[in-house]
Formats: structure tokens, sequence, C-alpha cells
């Protein structure tokens, strides 16, 4: 607990003697503080340009990727009749296509009963769509009318959908439409009714409209797409169609006999563009924030958090000239970024003419891949470099970017060692002083009290003298 001093016999103000002498002895913390105030700021920069780099290595790393340069575009002059999408496999060409038929679902119908909540009877339903699983569904008391017969194959695991349809003139429908199209998958219903007779209109047997047969009426049939395609007849189970051109999946949305259309494949370079345009736009944001960190303003005197360092102006360095890279092997005239419409204007920054790059790989798609993206020992592609670069910088455990951030925090941590030190230094210190001057204070109090006692003494002296000598 800290004395208090006061200033009774001395007369000074002891507390505000001791706080200045305090706060002479604070200097070295403030400076310390100072100190660690400069490398938090510089790991803060660190922080940022850390993200900035990483953002910018996402856009290398996707013109790494050789596919992402080979992409491919599908259109159909008629996509009302048939829509069409294309995958990087897919091969340029012409199709003409005329459509005859849609696949279809076969749908089919039991009996006519007078309402949905008929009581039909009980038993076992058998359900199969095409070579599909063979389904066996009970019905029970508890579902025996058309609308829980139809509850009941719903919840079962089945490729068929269960309704009842009212016609509108008191009939009543169970109907079953299968859930897959193709003339293969067809519905086969078996009925085994619980009063053992099988054949007759009465009971779970009665949902099939000719009983004696076991068969129910079909209302649509089971069908293929049928197409032409560049005069080949081609059939498909279903309207989606990915195996009919390499690479090119079709959806038949309505047949249309007598008209022909044309579905054309061709190279995309519009992805390509888009991921060299990221690139240029990182690296300029990349270029903003190195050149922030690093400036230095000759009006204010002030300084970017990072200027003069070492590692940011080496960074700064190795990017620029790897702008001006050229790869072995590949054709002169798509070999470097300004022949693919990529220019570095006079501050360093980044533009990209995208019509350049664009009959660039139209005419040399091959060599812009290897440009970018080829991996060969000592002739790798401009944005191998840039991401084996990168990852110098960035790596968490062995980047030069870690290390720096790693120098600061221990930096960090040394200061914090001495003003703890320094801190238990002043606080015994202000200990000691307050101690002496509550010393001093005693001294003077008790000189103060032995003075007035000698006084006191000297005066009653001279008062026996005055006595005395005020007699004779």
């Amino acid at each position: 607990m800290a004395i208090s001093v006061g200033g009774l016999a001395s007369g000074l103000d002891t507390e505000s003697i001791i706080s200045q002498l305090m706060e002479i002895e604070q200097r070295p913390i403030t400076l310390l503080q100072q100190d660690e105030a400069f490398y938090q700021a510089k790991i803060s920069a660190f922080g940022t340009l850390k993200a900035t780099l990483s953002s910018f290595q996402s856009a290398v790393s996707a013109l790494t990727d050789s596919g992402s340069f080979v992409s491919f575009s599908a259109t159909s002059s008629n996509s009302s009749v048939v829509g069409v999408s294309a995958s990087d496999e897919a091969s340029p060409g012409n199709y003409q296509v005329t459509v005859t038929s849609l696949a279809q679902a076969q749908q089919v119908r039991s009996a006519s009963f007078a309402g949905n909540d008929q009581v039909v009877g009980t038993g076992t339903l058998t359900l199969q769509v095409g070579a599909g699983a063979v389904v066996d569904i009970e019905i029970d008391s508890g579902h025996q009318t058309l609308a829980g017969i139809a509850s009941s194959i719903n919840e079962a695991d089945v490729d068929v959908t269960a309704g009842v349809v009212h016609d509108g003139s008191g009939n009543y429908y169970l109907t079953l439409s299968s859930q897959e199209t193709g003339s293969e998958n067809t519905i086969t219903l078996t009925i085994d009714d619980a009063d053992l007779n099988n054949d007759d209109a009465s009971g779970l047997s009665s949902l099939y409209s000719d009983p004696v047969s076991h068969a129910v009426t079909e209302t649509q049939e089971a069908g293929n797409a049928q197409l032409t395609v560049n005069g080949i007849a081609i059939e498909r189970s279903s309207n989606i169609i990915d195996d009919l051109i390499d690479g090119v999946t079709l959806t038949v949305n309505q047949e249309d006999p007598g008209n022909p259309f044309t579905i054309k494949v061709a190279k995309n370079s519009s992805s390509a563009t888009s991921k060299v345009q990221a690139f240029v736009d990182q690296y300029n944001t990349l270029a903003g924030v190195l050149g922030q960190f690093q400036e230095y303003n000759t009006e204010t005197g002030e300084s970017g958090t990072l200027q003069g360092d070492a590692t940011t102006r080496q960074i700064q360095s190795r990017m620029r000239s790897l702008l001006y890279t050229q790869v072995d092997g590949v054709a002169k005239e798509v070999n470097g970024l300004s022949r693919l419409g990529v220019e570095v204007d006079r501050k360093g920054k980044l533009s990209l003419d995208a019509s350049m790059l664009t009959s660039a790989l139209e005419e040399n798609q091959d060599d812009v891949v290897k440009f970018f993206s080829q991996e060969e020992f000592g002739n790798n592609g401009l944005a191998k470099r840039f991401d084996n670069l990168l990852d110098n910088y960035l790596n968490s455990s062995t980047g030069l970017i870690a290390n720096k951030e790693n120098g600061f925090r221990a930096s960090i941590d040394n200061i914090a060692d001495q003003i703890e030190r320094v801190t238990l230094r002043i606080e015994k210190r202000e200990e000691v002083l307050r101690s002496q001057f509550a010393t001093l204070e005693l001294l003077l109090s008790n000189f103060q009290t032995t003075s007035g006692a000698l006084s006191q003494q000297l005066e009653n002296l001279t008062n026996l003298t005055n006595a005395i000598y005020g007699k004779k």
C-alpha cells in the first residue's frame, strides 16, 4: 500500500513533487510503448499485405490450370425445342437436329369409383417399373379407400406417383404415373386381393379396369425421345441427353418434326479473358498497397508504414520483373504479356486489351496456355512462376512475411518484458521516495516540536531574568 505523504511539517506539496518525479521515471516506458506501437503497425501492415498477396495468388492460381483456358459454348437456333450446354470436353462443330417426339412416362388409371373415400378393399399391390425393383405394398383397413391406396403407394419406395382424379361426371380414378421416361419403363401392377379372388370386380382387384385380364387402362404411352442429328435417327429414353455429342448436354423441350434447327459448339474465350482480367485487377491492387506502404511524402515528411523495408522492396521488384517473362518453346506471337494485350504503364499499372487476348486465344490457344500454365523444370509458365514466388512469401511457417511477423512479435515480447521491469523499478523508486519524504516530514515535525520547547524555555528564562533584575 502506497504511503500518503502530506506537507504539514515542511510546507511542501510532496504529492506533487513525487508525481513529477514519477513522470520523469515513466519516460523510458513511454519510449518503449512507442516502439511497441511501431512494431504493431508493422505487423498490421504486413497483415494487409499478406491478405492482398493471397487475393492475387487466387487470381494467379486460376491461370495455372490449363483447363481454365479451354472452354466451349453451345447454342441452339431453336432453344424452345432443344436447350444445350457445353463442358470443357466438347469439340467445335455444327449439328442439324430435328425432334420427332419427346420421351414420356407411362400413365395408367384404374376402374372408376364413386368417390375418393370409397372403400375398395385390402390386400397386396405389387408394382414394378421397367426392369426395376419389385415392390410389395400392403393395403390395410386403414388405407383401403381410393385416397388411402394412393397415399400408401406414394409412401412406398417405388418409381411411381399415385393420385386420385375426378372427371367431373362423378367418376373417380386411381392414377399411376411412372417417374421414369422411356419406352422400357412401363408400369406392371399385380393385385393379391384379401378376398382370395383376384379376377372379380370386388375388393382390391376392382382396381383393374378389366379384372379378368388383370389390366388397367393406359392413358399415356411410355415413349423414347426421337431425334435426327445430321441425318442419323437417334432414340433416347430421357429428354436430357448427354451421350449424343461429346461434352454437350441436350434438353429436349418439345417436338417439332418438320423444322430442323442447328446446334453450334464453339470455343469460348470469355472464361480465359475474365481470369486474365482478374489477374490484372489483383496485380494493380497489390501494386497500390505496396506503393502506399512504401511512399514518402516530401511535403509532410511522413513515411509509409513499410517505407525502407527490404522485404517489401523485394516483393515489388520481383513482381515487376516477372511481368516481362518469356517462356521457352512458346510461339513468338504470344510469348509475353504485351503480345496478349496486357500493357504496363509508367507507374507499373496493368491494363488489358480483351480483344487482343481473344484473338490470341482463337489463333494460338495452345501456346497461350503454355505461356501461362506450363509446368516444366526451369521453364515454368508465367502464372506458375508467380505462384511459386508467392508461396515463398506466404507460406505460414517458412515464408518471408511469416519470418518478418515473428521477428516483430519477438520484439514486442521483449519490449513488454522491459516495460514490466521498468515498471517494477519505478514502483520501488516511488516507495523509496515516499518513505524518504515521510521521514523528512517526521524529522521536521520533531525539530519543530523541539524548537518550540526551546523557544518556550528561552522565553521563560528571559522572563525570569527580567523579573530578578527588575526587583533590584
